[in-house]
């Protein structure tokens, strides 16, 4: 509540500051989040001028993006506070306010000149023609960071974007970037990108909008940040992940302290565990509400933010400070237990962390098993592809995996991704314990596991039926 309330009062001090008014560009500040109405929490609920839009729906009536005037975009409500109630998947994002945009309704005639660009996205313009943005800028030091919260109408996959257009003098683009939704969604989940500004840029065109997939599109965003930052990044932290055991373990070898207000630790592929008995996150264990050894934040309370169900990211601020933990140098933090990472060959964590308010990409090492990655096949991640491999695989066999997230179903037998355990992996897995013990090991190991082994060779050729069965076993 107390996010809400201060998002709220924000917006009613930028709106008497003249800060949001129709067809502002707003000069660029350091360190600051140079978005008007970022949360689109301004809203003139029923307060258009007649005929401005069509149907006269409640909750198309919210002003959002360039700031006043007509109807500036659509939104749904939190809370039901305008007549819609929470459309988007999950549970509210916390700290996201009363509304959050969606791009579902196409920008049209009732919206004035100058709130949309030529691909017919609405957008805002931000002047760093002056001032500190500017010189940092013609140095070639300056620096983007911008970050947003994404959501989709069911599964939908339809995908949210916060695109950058650096435009120079004469409005011409002289680079882009953006930060997009990151695959299927089920919850709300934060994005964010950064890197240099090129040095010809006057302008930044900061447009919102969503791609269908299907329907839609139902793309969902909220509480977006765009901000201009000298470069000068806080030293990096790092995490190192146990291949074999899946440990994650958060360091500062920096030769410094470093500011942490928050992290996020995501994968695509899906292989990350909330599970408190997994993930020993801040909030859990670390902070004010936590005492005990090995502190990370003694004086404020953490809230997690990842959504207990989902395998794509762990994720924790402090959402009552400004500048949240300090981590002393040489300082080390377990983050997960064993299975905090579900191991496999796919090594594609992301470590990013807010620090003096900018969003830092953090190191991220692999170790153990050799200084290798694990071998596709070796379901159990203990360094070699063996018959306890085969056994899980066969255990699952004909196995339906669309209950569980890609890495649950790789450790299941699931080696081609399609949340299948069939004969596509049948015949992958064979050719990858050959490849690792040598050629015919895998039939010599079949005739040696005491079993009625003449039907898993029917099986190889493909000629076995067998019939989809669902199992779920704990996440490891």
């Amino acid at each position: 509540m107390k996010v809400t309330n201060l998002r709220r009062k924000l917006v009613a001090a930028l709106a008497a500051a003249g800060l949001l008014t129709p067809g502002v560009i707003r000069a660029a500040n350091l360190d600051t989040n140079l978005l008007a109405n970022p949360g689109f929490e301004l809203v003139d609920i029923n307060g258009h001028p007649p005929g401005t839009v069509s149907g006269d729906v409640a909750y198309q009536d919210p002003l959002l993006l360039n700031w006043g005037g007509t109807r500036q975009g659509f939104a749904y409500s939190h809370d039901g506070s305008n007549g819609a109630f929470n459309y988007a998947n999950g549970s509210p994002l916390a700290g996201g306010g009363h509304y959050y945009f969606t791009a579902n309704a196409v920008p049209n005639a009732f919206q004035p000149p100058g709130d949309i660009d030529a691909a017919g996205q609405l957008f805002q313009d931000i002047d760093v023609s002056t001032g500190a943005s500017r010189t940092l800028i013609d140095g070639g030091t300056a620096r983007y960071n911008v970050s947003a919260f994404f959501n989709t109408y069911l599964t939908d996959n339809d995908i949210g974007h916060v695109h950058l257009n650096f435009l120079d003098g004469s409005n011409v683009s002289v680079g882009t970037a953006e930060v997009v939704a990151k695959g299927t969604l089920d919850a709300w989940s934060p994005n964010s990108a950064n890197g240099l500004i090129p040095a010809a840029t006057r302008t930044v065109r900061v447009s919102i909008f969503g791609v269908a997939n299907q329907g839609g599109p139902d793309a969902y965003i909220d509480n977006v940040d765009f901000r201009v930052t000298s470069g000068v990044y806080n030293p990096t932290l790092a995490i190192s992940v146990d291949r074999n055991t899946g440990a994650v373990t958060l360091a500062n070898n920096t030769g410094a302290a470093v500011n942490m207000k928050s992290y996020e630790i995501s994968s695509a592929f899906e292989s990350l565990n909330p599970d408190p008995a997994k993930w020993k996150s801040i909030a859990d264990n670390y902070d004010a509400g936590s005492p005990g050894p090995n502190q990370v934040d003694a004086a404020h309370n953490w809230t997690k933010l990842t959504d207990p169900t989902a395998n794509t990211d762990i994720s924790e601020a402090d959402l009552e400070a400004a500048l949240g933990a300090s981590l002393a140098n040489g300082r080390t933090v377990v983050l997960g237990n064993a299975g905090t990472w579900i191991s496999s060959p796919t090594e594609d964590l992301r470590f990013e962390y807010i620090s003096g308010s900018q969003i830092v990409r953090g190191v991220v090492t692999y170790t153990g098993n050799g200084g290798k990655a694990l071998a596709l096949g070796d379901l159990d991640a203990n360094g070699s592809i063996n018959a306890a491999d085969w056994a899980i695989l066969r255990s699952n066999q004909q196995t339906n995996l669309s209950s569980f997230s890609l890495a649950e179903a790789y450790r299941l037998g699931d080696l081609n991704g399609d949340h299948l355990n069939n004969h596509a992996d049948f015949a992958a897995f064979k050719a990858a314990y050959d490849a690792a013990n040598g050629a015919g090991a895998f039939v010599a190991m079949l005739a040696a596991v005491p079993e009625p082994t003449s039907v898993w060779l029917v099986l190889a050729a493909g000629t076995l039926a067998m019939p989809l069965v669902r199992r779920r076993p704990p996440h490891e």
